[in-house]
């Protein structure tokens, strides 16, 4: 009787430990995406929310796709801040999370009727040619963001600050030289043609703060840019890989960063990747056909990673300027700071250290 007591006592526990625990309820958000400026409603939109606290998740947000009438639908959400925003080709993308509307959903919430607008992104076009005035085939050409536009600056951003060049869109062009960039925010551009590891800013020149920039207004195009190349000459970077007491050191690969040390990062990426060479048995390595200018020298895999900072800027009046709060970081080990005027560059040397 003892026994069957104590089990009787013991079922009893472990079923009131596995009782069922209350479920919190999930709330609802729907509406419509309609076009800014027109109020059309805009079908196969990507709507998307993040939750306020949660701007960089692990796992992708919650997305919707609007059905034919513009609608979208989130039926399970918990509760807390959320920011929205919708995207779809040739529209405008949210600059950042302070453009993005802003709702709050409390726990089995029913929110409707939450309307996302969508801004006609603009569309610039144009050809790219060789110093003969050639086309060029599959040349990558970036719309790099200059400024703002006057009345659509995002909140948060000085009205007399620096915003970056920032990569906006992209395109290759075809068997004609010809590129459309489109879904552009409204604003100001310098426009860059990458055939090689240097670039050639619109209408013809390979110094950024010489382009001439192109405004864009919502919905606009703008058609029949010319980027004509222009020849420059080539030369040669050489040197030699050591360790800490002067002996070469082999299988080393040392990157050319095309963007100086200390230029913007999302720049540094628009300028694409670095170049690489591998020093031989006798420590040496070599670069050719590198354009005049200034560049950085990396031995990868020795020091930290290469460091690039937010110090490239433009001015009030629209003028690329370096930005002297954000001081050009320091000189990592087994890096170099090159700069070509009129001669090959040699007899560098890249000291590594703890090499094998």
């Amino acid at each position: 009787m003892t026994l069957l007591f104590a089990s009787l006592t013991l079922m009893g526990t472990l079923g009131a430990s596995q009782l069922p625990q209350p479920v919190t309820p999930m709330g609802q958000v729907s509406g419509q995406v309609i076009e800014d400026g027109t109020n059309a409603l805009v079908a196969g939109a990507r709507v998307f929310v993040i939750l306020e606290e949660r701007f960089a998740p692990a796992d992708p947000p919650p997305a919707s796709v609007t059905d034919e009438d513009g609608r979208y639908h989130f039926d399970a959400l918990p509760a807390g801040r959320y920011r929205i925003a919708a995207q779809k080709t040739g529209f405008a993308p949210p600059m950042e999370p302070s453009t993005m509307a802003m709702f709050e959903l409390s726990a089995g919430q029913v929110l409707d009727g939450l309307t996302v607008s969508l801004q006609r992104g603009g569309v610039i076009t144009g050809r790219v040619l060789d110093q003969f005035g050639k086309p060029l085939v599959d040349v990558g050409v970036t719309a790099l963001l200059k400024r703002l536009h006057l009345n659509d600056r995002p909140a948060g951003l000085s009205s007399s600050g620096a915003p970056l060049l920032m990569p906006s869109g992209q395109d290759q062009t075809n068997d004609l030289g010809e590129f459309r960039i489109l879904g552009l925010p409204p604003g100001e551009y310098v426009i860059a043609a990458s055939p090689r590891s240097d670039f050639t800013f619109f209408p013809g020149t390979p110094d950024v703060s010489a382009a001439q920039p192109v405004s864009v207004l919502s919905g606009e195009t703008v058609s029949a840019l010319t980027i004509q190349l222009v020849a420059v000459p080539a030369f040669r970077v050489s040197g030699v890989v050591v360790d800490g007491v002067g002996a070469p050191v082999a299988g080393v690969t040392v990157m050319l960063m095309t963007a100086p040390r200390g230029t913007d990062f999302l720049v540094s990426l628009a300028m694409g990747a670095p170049r690489m060479s591998q020093s031989d048995a006798s420590g040496a390595f070599t670069f050719g056909d590198v354009a005049a200018g200034s560049y950085t020298l990396r031995a990868a895999g020795f020091g930290g990673i290469f460091a690039a900072t937010d110090n490239f800027g433009i001015d009030i009046d629209g003028t690329p300027r370096a930005d002297p709060i954000r001081p050009t970081p320091a000189l990592e080990p087994g890096t170099l700071d090159v700069t070509i005027d009129t001669a090959n560059v040699s007899d560098l040397r890249i000291v590594v250290a703890g090499a094998p």
